[in-house]
């Protein structure tokens, strides 16, 4: 519980920040017509709290779908939240391009016939990547 409500109170501070790249992304991706989801593992109240916080009220309010852990019944590397987001979209999943950043999110992707791309951390950077279909460290550079 005190775990629970330091991590709240620090995502609520103001001092954590997207990283380098993530909104430009979205909002180009969103004003050239595309599809936004986010399938986080994380429980539904974390991932919200984050995004609300992250990427702002107004870019996850127009996602086009939001998944949580506890919106399906298997955990990444479980396909079933890309493969449920898919549905929901209304798109087949080799329409569907992932943004991933570890090993298992890519599992996920992959086992449910997306292409994914990985922007590592600092503690995944070790990771074997390679079905992957390019592997930044941010998404600075990224179009």
């Amino acid at each position: 519980d005190w775990k629970t409500e330091r991590y709240k109170e620090i995502i609520k501070s103001g001092t954590v920040e997207t990283r380098p790249g993530v909104l430009r992304l979205m909002d180009e991706a969103k004003n050239a017509g595309k599809k936004l989801a986010v399938c986080s593992a994380a429980t539904k109240s974390s991932v919200i709290l984050c995004l609300e916080n992250l990427i702002g009220i107004d870019r996850f309010q127009n996602l086009d779908c939001f998944l949580a852990g506890d919106d399906v019944k298997e955990k990444k590397p479980d396909p079933l939240i890309y493969i449920t987001a898919a549905k929901r979209l209304g798109l087949s999943e080799k329409e569907c391009l992932v943004v991933e950043d570890s090993v298992i999110g890519l599992q996920a992707a992959t086992n449910a016939g997306m292409s994914c791309v990985v922007t590592y951390t600092s503690s995944t950077a070790t990771q074997d990547f390679s079905d992957a279909i390019a592997v930044y460290p941010d998404l600075s550079n990224v179009r």
